[in-house]
């Protein structure tokens, strides 16, 4: 897994995403990178919370290889928030958005909040959850790729979408070698 460090914008595109669109363009479709950005901004933000929160859950059970996983999916979680937070310190944003980044209010979470299961998931519930995070990400990344006018979100988030394919792959191993539980919760995976 690569990790690419993203320059901020040019100066003279401050605003724009990776500096390849134009500022007429960024009139035309109002919203659309800080839409991007905030989202997915809060989508990595969650997600690295989350699976630090299941690594220790799991180093509980004593499942130390389950931990190990969540803790590497942390670790690439928290290096696209950095990620995307570096290429956001050059950009002018309307005062909504950088209100909803300063509230720390998620559009939509990578990893749905179970508080109350935290203390008592099992590694495979823990899993499967996870993965569908993933696939949601996963979705939610390939949509902006295709959606997006402008090439830095584009970009972006084709890698961003590439590495989630990644993590699932490494949670479908993960679950295909941790037993299932004798009471399946198998709607966690939806």
């Amino acid at each position: 897994m690569k990790n690419t460090k993203a320059k901020a914008p040019a100066k003279g595109d401050a605003g724009l995403a990776g500096g390849g669109a134009t500022t007429a363009r960024a009139k035309q479709r109002p919203g659309t990178v800080e839409r991007f950005y905030t989202r997915a901004l809060a989508i990595e933000r969650a997600a690295a919370e989350r699976y630090r929160e299941f690594a220790r859950q799991m180093a509980n059970w004593g499942n130390v290889r389950t931990a190990e996983l969540f803790l590497r999916l942390a670790h690439f979680e928290t290096q696209h928030a950095e990620q995307l937070a570096e290429r956001m310190a050059g950009m002018k944003f309307a005062s909504r958005s950088r209100g909803r980044l300063s509230r720390g209010e998620a559009i939509a979470s990578e990893v749905p909040t179970y508080e109350f299961l935290y203390r008592r998931v099992l590694p495979h519930h823990a899993l499967l959850m996870a993965l569908a995070a993933e696939r949601r990400a996963k979705q939610f990344f390939e949509r902006e790729r295709t959606a997006s006018d402008d090439p830095g979100i584009r970009k972006l988030a084709a890698e961003f979408a590439r590495e989630e394919g990644d993590h699932i792959a490494w949670l479908e191993e993960a679950l295909a070698s941790e037993p299932q539980p004798s009471h399946p919760l198998g709607d966690l995976a939806d």
